[in-house]
């Protein structure tokens, strides 16, 4: 008898990590910075915007740059987590 076993991944993004950034801009565009991780178990950074794009104020400059080194260092502890140890 056979069996077939079905994994599913959510996609980078779908649950982004609580370090994720968020912001709305002033017409409604919405922008999200999260953690990523890819297949080969690289940390990277997730960017997803509406269609449009979404513009940040200089004013939020330093603190969305303080923001990504956050999600950075999240995203390389997740990816640390998910690499099984060597021998």
């Amino acid at each position: 008898m056979t069996s077939t076993h079905i994994v599913i991944h959510a996609p980078a993004g779908a649950e982004p990590h609580s370090s994720a950034y968020r912001h709305t801009d002033v017409d409604g565009d919405r922008l999200l910075i999260s953690t990523a991780v890819f297949d080969d178990g690289t940390p990277g950074i997730y960017f997803r915007t509406d269609p449009n794009g979404s513009s940040v104020p200089l004013t939020d400059l330093a603190a969305l740059v303080a923001q990504l080194q956050v999600i950075a260092d999240a995203s390389r502890a997740e990816a640390a987590a998910e690499t099984p140890p060597t021998a």
